[in-house]
């Protein structure tokens, strides 16, 4: 099996909520988020995965960390190990904390 086929890039940061349609993120909260994808170029791209993340409702994208995930048996969290499937899946996957990190 193709080892770099399998890794996922687990970019972490934080967004503010753009959107009040969503009942479950209060407008202009800002929540830290993680985007999973298998895009190797993830820094040449990152404007489109920008655009994937604002498509969701979140403006004001900040990403702080980087984390190469080659093995889903190194996750424990079972929000983390959803999203990587999805990720593989789908080619990116969105996770954003429930808690806000600044409430307005």
């Amino acid at each position: 099996m193709n080892k770099q086929a399998n890794t996922v890039y687990v970019l972490s940061g934080y967004a503010k909520c753009a959107t009040s349609k969503n009942d479950k993120y209060k407008l202009g909260n800002k929540h830290s988020i993680g985007l999973l994808t298998t895009d190797k170029n993830y820094q040449e791209n990152i404007k489109q995965h920008k655009n994937f993340i604002k498509q969701k409702g979140w403006e004001s994208i900040m990403f702080c960390m980087v984390e190469e995930v080659e093995d889903i048996n190194s996750l424990s969290n079972s929000v983390l190990i959803s999203s990587f499937n999805r990720a593989q899946k789908n080619g990116q996957s969105l996770v954003v904390n429930d808690q806000a990190i600044t409430v307005h």
